[in-house]
């Protein structure tokens, strides 16, 4: 693989998370109930109030996709089709799984999953949903060369067919992440291949299309509850002044990702009133959610100043968390380990190092005065992190630790990162769907250019114990053993290796009228059918 294919790699990597909350029950043939208790609704859908014909939801985005092929798995694809494409199981706003285009399903031995289907369930095109679109779908995206999902689904040897309403799925080796993932793998009509205009069983079917919009409308035979508004505009605004406008003028029902400097004019955050940018307009309410996002800085332990742990350790103190969460304008919680609060893996023992320039200062002179006469490093950084590095520069300073910049475009950056070449880097990373081991797997365990552990580990920690435990929970499907292992190994990161210093976790941010009852999820994905 070219070393520009693997940078990509590991961008899409820093947006898929795996997700498990306990969900998996070990032994026999052990099913998750049929859900009859609930089943009836997603037969008969409960009936709601509906808006007029005639107003369409406006929803606005920074960006507007390259594709409509769900094998697609980054942020912006993702964002304008959630609920055009469904998968066999789905997550609720907390990200956990529910039922969806399966209604019930189980493991009949630790490699094998059986999933029901529903009935009657139709894709946009009038087609009913068959067990051959499913493993149409699942193959397609597990083995296509263009696929983003390969990785992901990478522990599945087999996709079989059982009647006319059952699928088999069996992996090479146990997964309790299989749910999870298959929550975020869409089913297509078999044979489909031109995602141009694409074609699910959501209840969004589109309805036209540009260069910078896609219009959606009401699934008409929705197997579920039908969506309260009819129709659905999704806009692209690349400009951000136009974006605001767009605010302003009322033009928009809900905007993605609004700027923390406007932001905070609407919410007592951080920063001053007087520092943030007015929005002029009371008509919205600013909702602010956990992105799963943490940023850190990362040090290769092969370079001379990182090589003494006791550098790196005298460096967890030496950072002021306050001032770093000042740069997103308050929108940011220092972080103490590398996964958020809230993703299964975190260690809730473990706390946010203190501030302590003094003492950080005497360690690290300590170490300096035998080794160098003036310690330098290089750092590199994603160019859109420029002023999170001007301030890792002038508090590594303070401990007489000279940084020198490198800003990098994401492709430079990653190369680097995975070739080992960075002195040290910042970079953020999305357990997107709620789990910690994809970040364990890539970026903690030792370098394995045959296995595919370790791939981005660009600080060259090398510790067996934490690769055992790391391996071990990739296949454990018991959940409190397996929370047991992760937040073991997520400790000697932090504070015994000292693989790197967590900085902040941000927060995404949604402006929306006040007249809309609209509640983020946890994920940061608009679902404009949960929208009133």
């Amino acid at each position: 693989m070219s070393s520009k294919a693997t940078a990509k790699s590991w961008i899409r990597k820093l947006t898929v998370g795996l997700y498990i909350g306990g969900l998996v029950i070990v032994g026999g043939i052990l099913f998750l109930p049929d859900q009859l208790s609930f089943l009836q609704n997603f037969v008969t859908p409960r009936q709601v109030e509906h808006a007029s014909a005639d107003k369409t939801l406006m929803i606005g985005y920074a960006a507007f996709p390259q594709g409509f092929d769900p094998i697609r798995f980054d942020p912006i694809t993702r964002s304008y089709l959630t609920d055009i494409y469904q998968g066999l199981v789905g997550t609720d706003r907390n990200l956990k799984v529910e039922s969806s285009l399966a209604v019930s399903w189980g493991m009949i031995d630790p490699l094998t999953w059986e999933f029901r289907l529903r009935p009657n369930v139709k894709f946009h095109n009038g087609k009913l949903l068959t067990v051959q679109d499913v493993k149409f779908s699942l193959n397609r995206a597990r083995l296509d060369e263009a696929s983003q999902l390969g990785d992901l689904l990478n522990t599945i040897a087999s996709v079989e067919t059982s009647g006319e309403d059952k699928v088999l799925v069996k992996t090479l080796v146990p997964d309790p992440l299989l749910l999870s993932k298959l929550a975020v793998t869409a089913i297509v009509p078999e044979n489909v291949t031109d995602f141009s205009k694409p074609i699910g069983t959501g209840s969004y079917q589109v309805s036209a299309q540009d260069s910078s919009s896609l219009s959606l409308q009401g699934f008409k035979d929705y197997w579920g509850e039908k969506p309260y508004y009819g129709s659905v505009k999704l806009v692209s605004i690349p400009d951000r002044d136009d974006r605001i406008a767009a605010l302003e003028n009322g033009t928009l029902d809900i905007l993605a990702n609004v700027p923390p400097n406007v932001a905070c004019s609407l919410v007592e955050r951080g920063r001053s009133a007087q520092a943030c940018e007015k929005l002029k307009t009371q008509d919205y309410v600013v909702q602010a959610v956990p992105s799963l996002e943490v940023t850190f800085l990362m040090m290769n332990q092969q370079n001379d100043v990182f090589k003494n742990v006791s550098v790196r350790t005298a460096l967890r103190s030496l950072f002021d968390h306050d001032a770093l969460t000042e740069i997103l304008y308050g929108f940011a919680r220092p972080a103490g380990q590398f996964v958020s609060n809230g993703v299964f893996g975190f260690n809730p023992e473990l706390k946010n190092p203190e501030f302590n320039l003094t003492a950080a200062r005497k360690q690290l002179d300590q170490v300096f005065a035998s080794s160098f006469s003036a310690p330098q490093v290089g750092l590199d950084y994603p160019e859109s992190l420029q002023s999170l590095a001007e301030i890792v520069q002038s508090q590594m300073a303070d401990g007489g630790i000279q940084v020198e910049l490198h800003p990098l475009s994401d492709v430079e950056l990653f190369t680097r990162i995975e070739n080992g070449q960075s002195d040290a880097y910042l970079i953020g990373w999305k357990s997107e769907l709620g789990d910690a081991f994809d970040f364990l797997k890539s970026v903690a365990h030792s370098k394995n250019t045959v296995s595919g552990y370790g791939q981005f580990n660009g600080t060259h920690l090398l510790d067996p114990a934490v690769d055992q435990k790391i391996e071990s929970s990739e296949q454990n499907l018991y959940p409190v053993k397996r929370l047991k292992e992760m937040q073991a190994v997520m400790k000697t990161l932090v504070e015994d290796a000292v693989m790197g210093i967590p900085l902040y976790e941000s927060e995404t941010l949604f402006a929306s009228k006040k007249s809309l009852q609209f509640v983020p999820p946890v994920d940061g994905y608009i679902h404009p059918s949960d929208i009133r």
